[in-house]
């Protein structure tokens, strides 16, 4: 037996809070219309209107319930990660060489490591790692002496 994923749940769920409004809204509309179609004699006057306050009562805590499960903002798709691949048109080609050259470590090394890897003088190494942490591709750890330079996963 298969399990349903969230995404399922959630769907069938939805499909069942949308089902409910129409039968609510439709059941609505007869409840509007039914007064009108019958003619009722005084004696039974006020059980009917108690019957017919309750089930028009339910009906709006029926379609109240189904229009907050539909319009929760916590039930939102969560947004898909991307992968280096997709992001790589956007790097500078300098950029481009940090990120393959992490990639390549486990997606973390030194930073004195990546100016040897790349052949990226010191201070223009710093200037381009700063840019990258300020755009948020990357994060420095400083640990003793030296940092620690590990590529973040981008996400949309």
């Amino acid at each position: 037996m298969s399990q349903a994923t969230g995404e399922e749940i959630a769907g069938s769920m939805d499909r069942v809070a949308r089902i409910t409004i129409s039968l609510a809204a439709f059941m609505l509309i007869l409840l509007i219309a039914a007064p009108f179609t019958f003619d009722t004699d005084s004696s039974g006057y006020l059980a009917s209107y108690v019957i017919y306050s309750l089930f028009l009562t339910s009906l709006g805590v029926i379609i109240g319930v189904s229009l907050t499960w539909l319009n929760d903002p916590r039930r939102k798709p969560k947004p898909e990660s991307r992968s280096l691949e997709t992001t790589s048109s956007m790097f500078s080609e300098d950029q481009q060489k940090v990120v393959e050259a992490l990639s390549s470590n486990g997606n973390s090394m030194w930073q004195a490591e990546l100016v040897r890897d790349t052949g990226f003088t010191d201070s223009k190494a710093s200037r381009l790692l700063s840019r990258m942490e300020s755009e948020g591709h990357i994060r420095r750890i400083r640990d003793g002496m030296g940092k620690r330079v590990e590529l973040k996963e981008v996400e949309f």
